[in-house]
């Protein structure tokens, strides 16, 4: 156990939930809607391998619009991992993908190395994106339940509930309208891109095209399962971060 490295403090826009246990640092990126605590249980599972942290920078609180919104959030989450100084792997699901890539895009351009980005859950960030989902919280709520699944029952039986969290979706769903791609040099890091089998939101073609985003060896692998896979196979998906 490192307990003597620097490391970011609490509220800096990155979180941990223990002290460092590995030299490796993996940081994950949430989905829309998702809360840390999804990625509290990876630290027992992965604590030997890497320190986890969650990436908190939130997309609402970024400047501009588009492009120039996500290029102020890159530069948001980099600036909160710049203490981090183990070896840095970043991971990212369905919303979280485009953070992570981005972020990591950001980083390589501060010459900061990273030793691999792993994204799951979407397609490639130079493809079109544009799934109609309501704008009232509720019925947004019920309609990702619907299509993306992955939601606790307990939002589906508690309306005032759902209006709370289906509001914070709304706004991590208008950041994934948002993004534009900026074209630029690809990346020279390892890239994983894992997709589940009957998820509604990807595509084989879409997944395979994240290969042109890194000029470092590029992997693809299917998993069983539909858009959150990561509930079911989160012990598969954990064995591709290496």
């Amino acid at each position: 156990m490192n307990q003597a490295r620097t490391t970011p403090s609490t509220g800096s826009g990155v979180h941990r939930f223990t002290e460092p246990t590995a030299e490796a640092d993996l940081v994950c990126f949430l989905h829309a809607g998702g809360l840390p605590t999804v990625y509290r249980p990876w630290v027992a599972e992965v604590g030997d391998r890497f320190t986890v942290w969650v990436a908190t920078v939130r997309h609402r609180d970024c400047a501009g619009d588009g492009a120039d919104l996500w290029s102020d959030y890159a530069r948001r989450q980099a600036d909160a991992l710049e203490a981090l100084t183990g070896p840095l792997t970043l991971y990212g699901h369905s919303l979280g993908a485009l953070s992570a890539y981005e972020t990591a895009r950001e980083l390589r351009r501060r010459g900061r190395e990273v030793a691999r980005l792993v994204v799951s859950g979407g397609d490639a960030p130079h493809l079109p994106r544009g799934t109609e989902l309501p704008e009232d919280p509720v019925d947004l709520v019920r309609a990702v339940a619907d299509y993306y699944g992955g939601v606790p029952e307990i939002l589906l039986q508690d309306d005032e509930l759902a209006r709370v969290v289906g509001a914070e979706m709304r706004a991590d769903f208008d950041a994934v309208a948002a993004y534009v791609w900026r074209s630029g040099p690809p990346l020279d890091v390892p890239l994983t891109v894992v997709g589940g089998t009957s998820d509604p939101v990807v595509t084989d073609a879409g997944l395979r095209a994240w290969q042109q985003h890194t000029t470092g060896p590029f992997r693809l692998e299917r998993l069983p399962g539909g858009h959150f896979f990561t509930d079911s196979q989160r012990r598969a998906l954990q064995a591709l971060l290496d």
